[in-house]
């Protein structure tokens, strides 16, 4: 029969026990105890009866390398302490998750506020429409309270051109900056 080699390591809330391709974790909290039987084997005990006990020959066991079962046995309930585990909290670490979350919160504004620009953007249907000229229609942007003499307007310049259409922005983008009763002098692009 080949040997093969177990590994028993610390897993933050788990015993990650590898033997050979096997792995098989083990939460901490359910472990009730880790003796030595039979002077060299290691029990793990989850408290579910002997069918559900862990069974490990204190020879087959490369990590952690000890120099006896008892050794074992006190390396594995290293790994069960608190303080071995490498995830335990500190106030340096809450500091830390707490920096953390306030970069989250400012990134999830900076998106909010960009989201809420976009909204602001989509136009389904304009407020005011000037077809006066027949070659330049001019469309309102803006809520449907918004006074004509305020700079509360995003307006869309669209020119005939032959059998070409042209579709423009007062100063280039869809800002609610201008006036519509200026719509005709306004600068597009």
């Amino acid at each position: 029969m080949a040997f093969i080699a177990i590994e028993i390591t610390n897993n933050g809330a788990s015993l990650r026990i590898k033997n050979g391709a096997l792995i098989r974790n083990i939460m901490k909290a359910q472990i009730i105890e880790i003796v030595v039987v039979k002077t060299n084997i290691i029990k793990i005990d989850i408290g579910k009866g002997a069918l559900y006990n862990v069974f490990i020959p204190y020879g087959d066991v490369t990590v952690p390398a000890t120099a006896s079962p008892e050794a074992l046995k006190d390396a594995i309930n290293d790994m069960l302490a608190a303080t071995s585990i490498s995830g335990s909290a500190t106030e340096a670490k809450q500091i830390e998750e707490i920096a953390k979350l306030n970069v989250l919160n400012e990134q999830v504004t900076t998106i909010k506020n960009a989201v809420s620009t976009l909204d602001n953007k989509i136009f389904f249907e304009p407020v005011l429409i000037d077809e006066s000229n027949p070659n330049i229609i001019y469309k309102g942007f803006a809520s449907p309270a918004a006074n004509p003499q305020e700079a509360v307007w995003a307006i869309q310049r669209i020119s005939n051109t032959g059998d070409v259409c042209s579709y423009q922005w007062a100063d280039g983008n869809k800002d609610f900056d201008n006036i519509w009763n200026n719509r005709t002098s306004l600068l597009y692009a």
